[in-house]
């Protein structure tokens, strides 16, 4: 049986604005079944890299808050630490960049947690017995979370082709040290020439793999557990990513996994909402936003994140792509948007990997809320 996938277009008019469309669209998915009374409601979402304005506005957070909160449960907004350097690699400026962002609480009328803590390093083990990996770090207060909500900017990824709630989930849960596994999981670069001395790597590596040799620090390949510790802990930039280590395919299928950990205790407990909304090339993580592929199509919502991507790459490609972007071909209804933007990567192989491990099904029936 195909799962359901609800879309509102953005028309609105004097009898119904678009507020009242989400709403009903929200209703028709089931969020009263997964969001209960006193629940710890996780709002999942994107807050944006500085230099980006392609992020989910946050009148739509707003409005998510004022539907959970009516069901008399405690909605939060949450995201979790980058791994690269930036305005979110650690809890203090990832909400600092939220709040310049426009989520602040009287915006919002939700407070925000950072969900792996301080420095990206609180976590949950989570058995997931897969191919990849046997068990999963997910950052602590999703996994603690009752029931949880994924908002997400649906856009292309040079990574994964598009991103959409696998992505966010799968990517956006993990603790620091998860996401140093789906990147790499091996012995990070050094640049010793940014070290201090200060030894915060050595007394926080929990293999005991970096030692400070004529004040250079040293991994030994053999302890080295590929937890991500050390560029955790660093605040001078010395541990570095080999981003070219692993191939896309391998991380696009180690992010599926970290997907399935995340949601494994939640069965029923999830609502997935895919914003079809300024649907750039790249994504929310870069320092900047390129002009959009195609016109806004709307808004899609599915308690299935398989089905709800695949519905929303069918739909950004049935769209006429906008010249002058990135895009230079492939601009005619039901051309491959997202393969003509990253011809190298599969962008099908995360979808038939999360329904391969049972996260959900690619077939969908869509059905159309409101006018």
């Amino acid at each position: 049986m195909a799962s359901r996938v609800y879309l509102m277009n953005m028309r609105a008019g004097f009898g119904e604005n678009s507020f009242a469309k989400f709403q009903k669209m929200m209703k028709k998915v089931g969020i009263d079944d997964v969001i209960r009374e006193r629940d710890q409601a996780a709002i999942k979402l994107h807050f944006g890299e500085q230099g980006t304005f392609s992020y989910l506005h946050p009148v739509w957070i707003r409005e998510t808050v004022k539907i959970i909160k009516k069901l008399r449960a405690n909605p939060f907004l949450t995201d979790t630490s980058s791994l690269y350097t930036g305005g979110r690699s650690y809890a203090v400026s990832h909400i600092e960049t939220a709040l310049i962002h426009g989520f602040a609480y009287a915006c919002v009328n939700a407070p925000i947690i950072i969900s792996d803590g301080l420095k990206g390093t609180d976590g949950v083990k989570v058995e997931i017995h897969q191919n990849h990996f046997k068990t999963v770090s997910i950052a602590s207060g999703i996994y603690h979370a009752d029931s949880m909500v994924v908002l997400t900017h649906f856009k292309g990824h040079m990574l994964s082709g598009f991103g959409g709630a696998l992505k966010n989930v799968g990517m956006g849960c993990a603790d620091k040290a998860g996401k140093y596994k789906m990147h790499l999981g091996a012995i990070p670069l050094i640049k010793p020439e940014l070290c201090k001395g200060c030894l915060l790597c050595l007394n926080s590596c929990p293999g005991r793999a970096i030692s400070l040799i004529k004040k250079i620090p040293v991994i030994d390949h053999a302890s080295c557990i590929g937890c991500g510790q050390c560029f955790s802990f660093c605040q001078n930039g010395v541990f570095k990513i080999d981003w070219d280590a692993v191939p896309p395919a391998t991380i696009v299928e180690r992010m599926v996994e970290f997907a399935y950990g995340a949601l494994l205790n939640k069965q029923g407990r999830v609502c997935f909402v895919n914003f079809i909304l300024n649907v750039t090339p790249g994504c929310d993580c870069l320092p900047f936003s390129d002009a959009c592929i195609v016109p806004d199509v709307g808004i899609a919502a599915s308690l299935d994140p398989v089905a709800l991507d695949q519905a929303c790459v069918d739909l950004v490609n049935g769209q006429q792509g906008i010249p002058n972007t990135a895009m230079n071909h492939g601009f005619e209804p039901h051309e491959d948007k997202f393969l003509t933007l990253y011809p190298q990567v599969n962008w099908q192989q995360q979808l038939e990997y999360a329904q391969q491990i049972g996260i959900g099904m690619r077939d969908y029936e869509l059905i159309t809320v409101g006018g």
